[in-house]
Parts: structure tokens; sequence; C-alpha cells
């Protein structure tokens, strides 16, 4: 049985709307959207519809919403806002075309956990979003996906993230995310020193130029170890096990789309996307 929650967190100028999906109780997909100056950043998952909009309804006003990028539990609410408010969500073009029919690439397991988003209408991002007070430079940040970016607000130093970041440390990756293109991404990102990150899993990072660093040495290290591990003579699976640990619980869960395997495929592929 899966029980879903979604608490509303102001915090000053941005607030969050922070939803979990829990199985037997234990908490284990979260995400969080993100509210300032009447933008909504993400709209969260399906199944959290109801608990979502009342939250939207008791914001002061939403006058613009942006999509960090496609995934079902950042978009899973666009129809319902369009069809509530009258406001299209802006994003990636690829996120515009990804959303005319969602249920071709949402497996199985994700419709179970976050449910199958309606299509809707979107209309694709300018090179930045003004709001009363604010100004959102929008960054094209691909790796976690195709069509990921992130929002940078220059005068105030806030990073809004998405997916970019996620944690220092992830063992468990999608099967078609580029490392590199993320670690370029976490590079350029990292160059701008953002005093505060609005991260879509972690919820607000304090000190998000320390964290941005971390991430890119962890898996710096973790190419290092892999590239290590094949000199070695090492199979994939003997380098998984030394480098992530045994057991792979996402595997099993995800049907093999969110797994520690993936993580180390990822750095057997060269650039060109061919596995080593």
């Amino acid at each position: 049985m899966i029980r879903y929650s979604i608490k509303y967190e102001p915090n000053g100028p941005v607030s969050s709307i922070h939803m979990t999906s829990r199985i037997l109780g234990i908490p284990v997909f979260k995400v969080h959207a993100f509210y300032v100056d009447g933008l909504l950043i993400d709209t969260g998952f399906t199944r959290c519809r109801k608990g979502f909009l009342k939250v939207c309804d008791e914001l002061p006003e939403i006058d613009a919403v942006v999509n960090t990028h496609h995934h079902e539990d950042h978009t899973g609410n666009n129809f319902w806002i369009t069809e509530k408010y009258g406001i299209l969500p802006l994003a990636h073009s690829r996120t515009t075309s990804y959303m005319r029919s969602p249920s071709r690439w949402i497996r199985l397991y994700r419709r179970f956990v976050w449910g199958t988003p309606p299509p809707s209408k979107m209309a694709e991002v300018d090179l930045e979003v003004r709001t009363k007070h604010h100004r959102f430079l929008v960054l094209s940040t691909p790796g976690h996906s195709d069509d990921h970016i992130c929002l940078y607000e220059p005068n105030e130093n806030w990073l809004f993230s998405g997916d970019l970041f996620l944690d220092e440390e992830v063992r468990y990756t999608r099967e078609d995310e580029d490392v590199y293109a993320l670690l370029d991404s976490l590079k350029r990102i990292a160059s701008l020193q953002p005093i505060k990150m609005f991260c879509s899993f972690s919820g607000a990072i304090e000190k998000p130029a320390e964290a941005l660093q971390k991430k890119i040495d962890f898996l710096e290290g973790l190419r290092d170890k892999v590239e290590n591990g094949l000199r070695e003579g090492l199979s994939s699976q003997e380098i998984q096990k030394r480098l992530l640990g045994p057991g792979d619980r996402f595997r099993f869960i995800s049907g093999g789309q969110i797994s520690k395997k993936n993580t180390i495929q990822a750095f057997l592929r060269n650039k060109g996307g061919v596995i080593r």
C-alpha cells in the first residue's frame, strides 16, 4: 500500500511544497516544488493532485509556472494548473514535446508510484523569467535528463536546481542519465557560487557551493575508481559491488530503471554513448 503526504513549508521569500510517497510507512520517494514571488517551480506528481491544488489555492497568487524537466514527479499537475488558473507552464522545448503524450514514456512502476499525468499544453521558456521583484535566468543543465533546466536569481544568488544535484553522493541512477553531461552541468552551475540552493529532492541547501563541489568530487572519484577496476580486469558487476556495495533494492522496485547497475554503466559509456 502506497500512501502520500504533502506539506507546505514557508521559508522566508521561498516556500516549499514537499510531497512524499511511502510504502508500508517507509518514505521511498520525495519531491519538492517551490514558490517564490508568484512563480511556481514544478507541479509535483499526479497522485498528490488534491493536496497540491489545495496548497496552490492558499498561495498569495500564481503568475507563472516553470518545469525544470519532464519527469512526472515534476510535471504531474500541469494539466490541472492550466485548467484551474489558466496558466500555461513554461519549460525547455523538449519538455513541451514530452508532455504531449506522457503515457508513451512513463514506465509501469512510475505510473504506480506517481501516476500518469494527462497530456498538457505548454510554452517554451525564454532565456529569463521575470516576476514582480525578481529575475530568474534559465540555464540549460542536461544530464539527469536531456531537457533539464535550472533557474538562477543573480541578485539574490539563489539557485533552483531541479534534479541536477539531488545529494552529495548518489548511488542509484536512472538508466537514461548521461553522467558526463551531468558533470559538465554541475561544474558550470558550481562556478556561479550560489549562496542558497533549492533542490527538488533535498530541499533548501544552505551551503550549496560546498555541496556542489562534494557532488562533483564524488562523481569524478567514482569515475576514476571504475576505470581502475577496468584496468584490473574486473567485470561491471564486481566493480559495482566494490564501489557501491551489495544489494540493489531500487533495481527490483523500478524494474531496472533506477539502480546501482545503471550508475556503473553510466561511467562505462564514452561521451558518444557507447559501452566500453
